[in-house]
């Protein structure tokens, strides 16, 4: 069914699923009656380049985007109004706004948490309560207009947040006639639609003062489009431009538009080097910066010297670096100069595919001491202890044999800046042998058990066990060993050549390699 019968060149287009722009209305060859030439934003819907038949019709952008289709199955679109009447203008008791399976799927799909569900009221089936939607969902509603003057603003006053993503809106002009009649308006989601940045984009500014969150995610936008547009929105405070063609930062946000910008997610663009990211270091209030699917391959910071710490990213607490290219443990290590960094997201680089989930997840946090999320779970302060044990086990005879040697010893610093730190802070009583060298990548270690409490145990008893030997069987074999008439003890360790600090064995299902625990420790058995 056709809404417009105009057939305007150049108007976005709809069809089978199928978005477009309108190139060409008139007969095509020998056939009879109306064609319209429409270029698909998808190369494989077409057929050809706007030549059929030896006869250039129109020019596509791809050599296969253009094809004929007949008006009868092509969408123009409709008014924005008109739009929300028929999405909202039926519900029953239902939560007006938007449903939350489809608010859910959209956050996944675009990688945007913080459009977040507010403000929800209900709508009578009777009388449609439109000025108490708060939260309006427009996506693939082939809305192309704002609607007769003020009649957006008379229907929907109090709309907070709007999603108008992937329509046929072709015109930023257009996006900010439906913005300036939403004086409430806060966040907003234009992601999908083929919006080119416009020559007098400055003088849409009016429209954007009061909106804290833009989504402009798959708009097949450079760096360059981003700003023309970030420039318009004087108050924005978050920013999605996920999933476009951003390799270069060669223009940064650092202007009086940008100064709030709390949270910035760059997700799924072509950014390969970490100078490019250095630009934003100084945004004054980035919280949280998304890099994730890029194609990064190293991370450095400049640091004052005496600090060691970096003075960009002043602000930043969460970082998501995940399915990049790193490749070397020192990027990782580069991040403890961050003096705010708390939350890390770090899956899928090639530097983790030769370790396990586990030790991976180890070597991260004993890098980062400000570290207090890592992909999502919380780090624990038995976890970060164990981490680091294990971290300082790893490396202490590298850090050994070059102990004499200056230059050996500061390049293992440069790798590895916290390591001194760790060793001030647990301290080490001797020197491994190199009988402990062979037995360290081993799986079987030789732990003594020992019950301080029972005066009839003044021995220890040295056993043998597996690192992966799950905690539960240890506490097993303990009640064996000292006939402790079913009672079940608790048990705890001590490190050899470290701290004499007790650890406690606390998680039955955990493996003792959880703990660090390793060949000569002593495991304190106690009921």
């Amino acid at each position: 069914m056709v809404e417009d019968k105009n057939y305007k060149i150049g108007s976005r287009v709809e069809c089978d699923g199928y978005q477009g722009i309108l190139k060409y209305v008139g007969p095509v060859g020998n056939t009879k009656g109306l064609w319209l030439g429409i270029d698909w934003d998808n190369p494989e819907r077409g057929k050809h380049n706007g030549t059929y038949e030896g006869v250039e019709y129109f020019k596509a952008r791809q050599p296969t985007s253009g094809s004929f289709v007949r008006p009868g199955k092509v969408k123009f679109g409709i008014p924005c109004p008109q739009a929300i009447k028929q999405r909202y203008g039926l519900i029953d008791d239902e939560l007006a706004g938007v449903d939350r399976d489809t608010l859910s799927s959209l956050q996944k799909e675009m990688n945007a948490p913080f459009l977040e569900m507010v403000g929800f009221s209900k709508v009578n089936k009777k009388q449609s309560k439109f000025d108490q939607l708060k939260v309006v969902c427009l996506r693939e509603q082939c809305v192309n207009d704002v609607g007769a003057p003020g009649e957006l603003e008379e229907l929907c006053p109090n709309v907070e947040e709007l999603d108008i993503s992937k329509n046929l809106i072709s015109s930023w002009k257009t996006i900010a006639d439906i913005c300036s009649q939403l004086h409430s308006l806060k966040r907003l989601n234009v992601s999908e639609n083929y919006l080119l940045p416009e020559e007098n984009m400055e003088t849409l500014k009016y429209a954007f003062k009061s909106i804290k969150s833009l989504a402009i995610t798959k708009m097949n936008y450079s760096w360059s489009d981003v700003q023309k547009c970030v420039h318009i929105f004087s108050s924005l405070e978050e920013l999605s431009a996920s999933f476009n063609i951003i390799s270069t930062l060669e223009d940064t946000l650092n202007n009086s538009t940008s100064v709030r910008i709390r949270v910035i997610m760059l997700e799924g663009n072509l950014l390969s080097n970490w100078t490019e990211i250095l630009k934003l270091g100084s945004l004054p209030c980035l919280e949280c910066l998304n890099l994730n699917s890029n194609k990064l391959e190293r991370i450095r910071f400049p640091s004052n010297t005496s600090t060691g710490k970096t003075t960009l990213f002043p602000a930043l607490r969460q970082l998501h670096i995940s399915d990049n290219n790193i490749s070397e443990w020192q990027s990782i290590s580069e991040l403890e100069k961050l003096n705010n960094l708390e939350d890390l997201r770090f899956r899928g680089n090639p530097i983790l595919k030769d370790y396990t989930i586990e030790t991976g997840r180890q070597l991260i946090i004993a890098r980062i001491s400000n570290l207090k999320s890592l992909n999502g779970t919380e780090i624990t302060h038995e976890e970060r202890r164990g981490a680091e044990y294990d971290y300082l086990k790893l490396y202490l005879r590298k850090w050994v044999e070059n102990e004499n040697n200056p230059d050996k010893r500061n390049l293992f610093i440069n790798e590895h800046p916290r390591y001194p730190i760790l060793v001030d802070k647990y301290g080490i009583s001797d020197i491994p042998s190199s009988k402990a060298k062979v037995e360290m990548i081993s799986n079987v270690i030789t732990v003594e058990f020992v019950c301080p409490n029972d005066p009839h145990q003044p021995k220890g008893i040295k056993r043998k066990l597996l690192k992966d030997m799950e905690v539960q069987k240890v506490i097993g074999l303990a009640q064996r060993l000292f006939k402790t008439g079913g009672r079940i003890p608790t048990l705890s360790f001590v490190q050899q050549n470290l701290s004499k600090e007790e650890i406690p064995l606390d998680k039955p299902l955990q493996e003792l390699s959880y703990y660090s625990i390793q060949d000569g420790d002593k495991v304190l058995v106690r009921w």
